[in-house]
This record gives C-alpha cells, sequence and structure tokens, in this order.
C-alpha cells in the first residue's frame, strides 16, 4: 500500500470498527482502493467484532452554513493549471460585492476523501460570508471527472491514483491563482483542510513560503524532515477520540519546537475525527462550532484582519 492507500483504508477500517460499515463492506471498499484481499483480512482480524459507536444523524445542518442561492456571496467553478500542465476544477466563493483593489485575503479549502461535495461547496461559501475569496480545488478532477460526475465507488478508485506530492503541488498552484484574482491581497493567503485534506495541507506548508496561516484538522502530519520548512503560523486540530491520528501529534510537534515554527495544537474533547463536517456521522455541533471560531480567529491574527463578526443561523 502507497501513502494515500493506507491513509484511506485505515480510515474505512476506523468506520468498520465504529460498526458503521459490516466488514464484507470495509472489504468491498479497500478492494476498490487497491488493496489486496489478504492485507484488508489482516487490518480488520484483530478487531474482532465491531464495537458500535454513536453515529450522528446524517445531513444535520449547521447554524454557520451559508446557501448558493445568499445575496451576499458569488460563486462558481473555475479552472487553473497545476506544476505539471494539467488543468484541474475548482469551486470558488467570494464576496458578492467583490473589490477590485486587492484587499481580500484569499484561503484554500481541502476536501476529505469523499472529493468536493455539498459540504465542501458550503465551508467556501461560509468564508466568502466572512470576506475571503475561498477556493476548494476538486483532486479527483485531475484525472478526468469531477466529484459531482462520479459515483461513491468512483470517488474511491479514483483516490486510489494520486499522489501526495502532486497533491500539495496542485495546492499551491491554487494559491499560485488566489495570487492572481484581482481581489485578493497576496499578502493574506491561508489554507484549511479536513481529514486527508488535512495531510494536504500541511505538505503545502512545507513547500509554500507565502503561505501565512493554516489550519490543518485531524489529518497526517507532513513528512516528518520537511516541518522545519514551514513559515506558515499554524493551528494544528485533533479530537481526543480520534486514537488514530491525535497520537501522532507529537513526534510532529517536536520538529515544529525544534524549528522555531509558530504554531498551537489543540485537541477537542467529546470529539471523533471529522467531527466539523455536519453531513457526516461523527459531526459534534459544540466543538464544529469552536473549531469555526478558532479558525476564523487564527487566521485573522496571522493575516492582521478584524476580529470576524459571526451571526449563526439556519438558511
Amino acid at each position: 500500500m502507497n501513502e494515500i492507500e493506507r491513509y484511506l483504508v485505515e480510515e474505512e477500517l476506523e468506520h468498520y470498527r465504529f460498526g458503521w460499515i459490516t466488514r464484507r463492506e470495509f472489504m468491498r471498499r479497500a478492494a476498490l482502493l487497491g488493496v489486496g484481499a489478504g492485507a484488508a483480512l489482516g487490518l480488520a482480524r484483530p478487531l474482532g467484532a465491531p464495537s458500535p459507536v454513536h453515529a450522528a444523524p446524517t445531513g444535520q445542518g449547521s447554524p454557520f452554513s451559508v446557501a448558493e442561492d445568499d445575496p451576499a456571496v458569488a460563486s462558481t467553478f473555475v479552472s487553473y493549471t497545476s506544476s505539471d500542465g494539467v488543468d484541474l476544477v475548482a469551486y470558488l466563493a467570494l464576496p458578492s460585492h467583490e473589490r477590485r483593489n486587492a484587499t481580500l485575503p484569499g484561503v484554500v479549502i481541502c476536501h476529505e476523501n469523499r472529493g468536493v461535495t455539498p459540504h465542501f461547496k458550503d465551508v467556501p461559501r461560509r468564508f466568502a460570508k466572512q470576506g475571503y475569496v475561498a477556493i476548494v480545488p476538486d483532486l479527483l478532477s485531475r484525472f478526468g471527472p469531477t466529484t459531482d460526475q462520479l459515483s461513491d465507488d468512483e470517488v474511491r478508485a479514483t483516490y486510489s491514483l494520486m499522489d501526495p506530492e502532486q497533491n500539495a503541488l496542485d495546492f499551491a498552484a491554487a494559491l499560485d491563482f488566489l495570487k492572481g484574482h484581482p481581489a485578493v491581497d497576496s499578502q493574506k493567503l491561508a489554507a484549511t483542510g479536513y481529514c486527508f485534506g488535512s495531510g494536504v495541507i500541511w505538505r503545502l506548508a512545507t513547500i509554500y513560503p507565502d503561505l501565512k496561516a493554516a489550519v490543518p484538522c485531524y489529518g497526517s502530519n507532513p513528512p516528518l524532515d520537511d516541518a522545519a520548512n514551514i513559515r506558515a503560523a499554524v493551528l494544528g486540530v485533533y479530537a481526543d477520540l480520534d486514537a488514530r491520528i491525535t497520537p501522532a501529534r507529537f513526534e510532529l510537534e517536536e520538529r515544529l519546537q525544534s524549528a522555531g515554527v509558530t504554531y498551537r495544537f489543540k485537541v477537542y474533547p467529546n470529539s471523533q475525527h471529522a467531527f466539523f463536517n455536519n453531513t457526516g456521522a461523527a459531526y459534534n455541533p459544540d466543538t464544529a462550532a469552536e473549531l469555526w471560531m478558532d479558525t476564523l480567529n487564527w487566521f485573522a491574527e496571522y493575516l492582521d484582519l478584524p476580529s470576524p463578526v459571526v451571526e449563526p443561523n439556519m438558511a
């Protein structure tokens, strides 16, 4: 298994361990990710029977969601060219009163391992409502169809084609795209990502010195030898019930301290992996709200922005 396959299979294994999917479904998904039956069985066998964990009702609303037709936000799909000449599709959201004097901060957002789902169109609209130009590259589009043109199984199979280094380069190119946007202040660039996308953002921070602030949420560490290259101020987000990702933060923290990187790690209580996503089984409305405000405050501090003013709504 390569790095991405292992991450994705371990995440599916966690779903099996929580009793959210059956062993048969775990095996099927592992096969789609390119992992053979023997290897998948070897991972599942030590767990024995799954231990059911409470799952939040899927499809819950977030008090911070922004409707697609919100008059304060303009959104569209755009394309941009990555480092190797391949064109990618991305979802872009910005304030509808877009200003052309390059005063707005820009933020790139990396999706989870399901691509640009409706939730990952909502998140950039949330940022746009706060005055950002926000872009979510669809990493699946590198290989052809975009997320909304693929079945869930096709999405899983496409993820097995990805390369961690190229993913980070694709996001570096997205930051370059934002730099060239007429409404963006090129000195105020930020990044955030969730689950799989958090690992992409950690890597991005090691290769993009103009990135000023980052909030990677419960994702894999970057290559530890590269951690010293980080110039952004990083808020590392972890869930206290996430036994797969959270313990790995200690080794990374040692490297960040040694390199003098500006960072803070925060472990959110009573929360599982992916607790921010209000459309998923792990959603925790209390800590999701806390994370949203922590993200906005972190960006405001390190992008030299006014303190955020957020008015929750259920629209």
